[in-house]
């Protein structure tokens, strides 16, 4: 009886080992999640960025949202919109170069006649899958975009060329 005990001790150990080492969910499953929030009346990503924005992206939000100003942002990132009622969402592509990265094409249906065609990059963080960067038709880069609305609004106090 005993034995029996420690074999299946060391097998459950060995399986939480397992189970530990596995990655918390798979990037498509991570952006269908994301896109399933959209289900809740008055969602916004941008309330809390941390939960799906990598932490370069969330500062870049949070940042840009600072200030007393409007910022760069003048609508959602991830249905390229201001307003909807209703979205729906596909992964069309997913892409996995290596463990800690990921890229995916999503069609977001807006509308019966509305759609847009998104890419997201994806990053394994701490926290799990988090979105990095947001491109589409008429933007290449919003994590690119942030940084410079961000350096413009909020230029570097103290740096050389502002000390007197």
């Amino acid at each position: 009886m005993g034995e029996d005990f420690a074999n299946g001790g060391q097998a459950m150990l060995i399986w939480l080992a397992l189970a530990a080492a596995a990655p918390l969910q798979s990037p498509t499953a991570f952006i269908e999640q994301v896109y399933a929030e959209y289900r809740h009346q008055g969602f916004s990503p941008l309330a809390t960025p941390e939960k799906f924005f990598s932490p370069t992206l969330a500062a870049a939000i949070r940042k840009d949202g600072s200030g007393g100003e409007v910022g760069y942002l003048d609508g959602d990132p991830l249905c390229d919109c201001q307003d909807y009622d209703r979205i729906s969402a596909s992964v069309r592509s997913m892409s996995q170069p290596s463990p800690q990265k990921a890229s995916a094409r999503v069609h977001v249906l807006l509308a019966p006649r509305e759609a847009r065609d998104l890419r997201l990059s994806l990053v394994m963080t701490r926290s799990g899958w988090r979105i990095a960067d947001v491109a589409g038709p008429d933007r290449r880069s919003l994590l690119g975009e942030l940084q410079r609305s961000n350096a413009a609004r909020f230029p570097h106090r103290g740096s050389a060329r502002h000390r007197k």
